[in-house]
């Protein structure tokens, strides 16, 4: 929990705030580029995984051609399994950027309640929402989660679905 007293009556959430023509170009720019490389990425790590399976079972059992045949059906439905999870983890993303364009952006007058990172390195960084523990973790960049420590007055621009924050400032 935190040491220090927030002033709830200082906090101040702005919510559907329209964007800006950079910010929708910014989402544009996210949406076409998460696509782009899947294919080719899919494609490398099965072939990959169909190699070391090939190079395991290649003494285990005497291979006939039709081992041959079953073995590319198998590599073509492993790579259509990893291309539907990427399919629907793009089609989830869309889905909030649509919702963010719809409904804009909201800003936040708060103060930093609580940090960590993630195994992941992701660096999270709690504010303190308008009641008594209420709060919004975002995401942020790695310099933002150094340059503001646990108590400091922030002022946060954010896309609410997409969980993205635009802009920072200390107050």
């Amino acid at each position: 929990m935190t040491h220090f007293p927030i002033d709830y009556f200082q906090v101040v959430l702005q919510e559907n705030i329209p964007l800006s023509e950079d910010e929708i170009k910014h989402i544009d720019k996210q949406r076409s580029e998460f696509f782009k490389d899947a294919p080719g990425i899919l494609m490398t790590a099965t072939l990959f995984i169909m190699a070391i399976a090939y190079y395991f079972i290649q003494h285990e059992i005497n291979l006939q051609y039709y081992h041959y045949i079953l073995f590319v059906f198998a590599g073509i439905a492993m790579f259509g399994l990893f291309y539907l999870f990427v399919w629907l983890t793009f089609r989830s993303f869309k889905n909030d950027w649509k919702k963010d364009i719809i409904n804009g952006k909201n800003k936040l007058s708060s103060v930093i309640i609580s940090r960590h990172k993630t195994e992941n390195d992701e660096y999270i960084v709690t504010f303190a929402g308008r009641h008594k523990g209420e709060k919004f973790s975002l995401p942020v960049k790695k310099a933002d989660y150094y340059h503001y420590p646990i108590g400091t007055k922030v002022l946060v621009s954010y896309l609410k679905y997409s969980k993205e924050v635009l802009e920072i400032t200390e107050l």
